[in-house]
């Protein structure tokens, strides 16, 4: 049988088949459904790599977006059969129970940390979105779906019992077979999913147009937009990677506050909401009598759809009010496929997720995309998005923003930001100002990014190796490494203890870089020895690690302690310090 596209492009993807193909498959399936740029350091953390695992192949957690995903991955050989086996999803009812209500000290130490954090994440009402996968390579079937829906009401059983006060809107357990990861796949790939032709009757508007693309500004119909969703949903979306968010009950809530405009006072929607950005296939614009109306064929939600989810999904009588609702929209057609693509990347900016949006014009990311031209293999953005391609397509080169951020802020002694708060880091002046400043260089950043990149590896490695030929060094290694947030906090720890590993006084950490501007993969390389050589001293971390690192003074106490152990063996080492301190600036 020859494979789906989206099969095809998961084999050309060896970054992701270096995992294995059940984990690859899962990895890209989570990538096409939330965008996710850097998957290397999510699957650092979100797999689970262990044979003990009760079920959970990959445990996803989102605090800034609300989600988290529990996945179990299956790969046939034979893909001529004809369903996946059932009771592999069965199996996400253990995978449920042990990850939300399991006994942490009978946990395996591959779930252990996993627990703990969705723990922590419920019990702060950081969820909305709790999604159950059963990934493979086969066709979906009734078998498996009946299966889910146990998964469904055992998994909501769980949280209505035991995280009462979470604001869970939703649980989702899906069977991502070769149709639904074909879908995903095509709606990466496809700006415009929704292809019908529609007729609208509008009270009036505007065209404007330039080369190669032309747009009509006019206002459309909250009941046609519900009505859209209703038939469309998530098609709709296809342009925008991360669809539509859901609904928290909160003031603060933008959903919300659209369900409740439209409700409540609808005359005034229009001038409360946004709008819309529509791209079409093609609009005419045409009149009838005193009536003129707008001919579209295509629909494809760039902005627009947090406005679209929420009127859509309005029910009963909250609908009532809708043929009073208004919502600015303009349609747009381009002929050009690279202006295209332009379009939706730079259209693509409203979801309130993308906080890397508002930063990417901020002088030192202009200064710094300058200075990393100079620097080979690198491609580093400053908070400008790739477009609804990366997700697809991955640039080997990339320096994703959020993983720059997060190695940044743990190099200089901020583990809990980096791991627990990355979005604060973009949001936040004071923070992000403390992160990127005038200090901050392209060279620096290679520095603390390719130290970050080289314990993920490490990590990964040690991950691959059968259990029976880890040594028990490398066996402690790997506990702490399985450790949410060890990863930030083994970055801040080396951070500490440059002087030890440079034989030189720093008077301004800042000011470390290599210097002959190497790319990040041989940066990388270079790390590897002094990681190798510090990791036995990682037990001196555990104790902050298990507290998720929101404990600054046992961050503080444990990073003490790992440098004395570092300073303590400096002559051990000295060969391997010396080698790395030759070629620093």
């Amino acid at each position: 049988m020859s494979l789906t596209s989206s099969l095809a492009a998961l084999q050309g993807r060896d970054d992701l088949m270096a995992y294995g193909a059940d984990k690859g498959l899962m990895l890209f399936a989570l990538q096409l459904q939330f965008g996710i740029q850097d998957i290397d350091s999510v699957a650092a953390v979100a797999l689970t790599d262990g044979s003990n695992d009760k079920k959970c192949d990959l445990v996803y957690v989102d605090r800034d977006s609300g989600i988290i995903v529990l996945a179990q991955g299956y790969c046939a050989q034979d893909l001529s059969k004809k369903e996946a086996p059932a009771n592999k999803a069965s199996d996400l009812n253990t995978a449920a129970t042990w990850l939300l209500t399991g006994d942490t000290e009978k946990l395996p130490e591959v779930l252990q940390s996993a627990a703990l954090e969705v723990r922590d994440a419920l019990a702060q009402d950081q969820i909305t979105n709790f999604y159950i996968w059963y990934n493979h390579n086969l066709p979906e079937s009734d078998n498996v779906k009946s299966e889910l829906d146990q998964v469904v009401a055992t998994t909501s059983g769980i949280l209505k019992t035991n995280f009462s006060r979470a604001s869970v809107t939703s649980i989702v357990a899906q069977e991502i077979g070769r149709s639904r990861l074909e879908e995903l796949y095509r709606r990466a790939q496809a700006p415009i999913i929704v292809s019908q032709e529609f007729t609208l009757k509008v009270p009036g508007g505007f065209e404007i147009g330039g080369d190669k693309w032309k747009a009509y500004c006019t206002s459309v119909s909250g009941r046609w937009l519900r009505d859209l969703w209703q038939d469309h949903q998530l098609d709709l979306m296809s342009p925008n990677v991360r669809g539509y968010l859901g609904i928290v009950r909160s003031e603060r809530n933008i959903n919300y506050g659209i369900k409740t405009t439209a409700r409540e006072n609808p005359a005034r929607f229009w001038i409360y909401n946004n709008g819309l950005t529509i791209l079409t296939n093609k609009y005419v614009v045409r009149q009838d009598g005193a009536d003129l109306y707008l001919d579209i064929s295509g629909v494809g939600v760039i902005n627009g759809g947090q406005t679209t989810g929420s009127l859509g999904t309005l029910n009963g009588s909250d609908t009532e009010n809708l043929d009073e609702v208004q919502v600015m929209a303009r349609f747009v057609s381009c002929s050009d496929p690279g202006v295209l693509g332009e379009i939706v990347k730079y259209n693509n900016t409203q979801n309130k997720v993308e906080a890397t949006d508002f930063r990417s014009k901020d002088p030192v990311q202009e200064r710094l995309r300058t200075e990393f031209a100079d620097i080979p293999e690198a491609d580093y953005r400053g908070g400008r998005r790739g477009g609804i391609r990366d997700a697809i397509e991955r640039s080997k080169n990339l320096l994703p923003d959020n993983t720059v951020a997060q190695a940044l802020a743990a190099f200089h002694g901020k583990p809990n930001i980096a791991y627990n708060e990355t979005r604060r880091i973009w949001e936040e002046d004071a923070v992000y100002a403390s992160i990127f400043s005038e200090k901050t260089t392209a060279g620096h950043v290679v520095f603390a990014f390719s130290l970050q990149r080289a314990i993920e590896e490490i990590k990964r490695d040690l991950s691959r190796m059968d259990d029976s030929e880890r040594t028990a060094p490398q066996r402690r290694q790997l506990t702490f490494l399985r450790k949410r947030g060890s990863i930030s906090l083994l970055v801040t720890a080396i951070a500490e203890s440059m002087e030890s590993i440079t034989g030189n006084v720093i008077a301004d950490r800042w000011s470390l870089a290599f210097r002959d501007n190497c790319s990040p993969k041989i940066a990388a390389e270079r790390w590897n020895g002094p990681i190798l050589a510090l990791l036995p001293f990682v037990n001196q971390l555990s104790g902050a690690a298990d507290n998720d690192l929101k404990s600054n003074d046992r961050v503080r106490e444990a990073v003490e302690r790992f440098q004395s152990m570092a300073e303590a063996t400096v002559e051990a080492n000295s060969q391997i310090y010396g080698e790395f301190a030759s070629h620093l600036s």
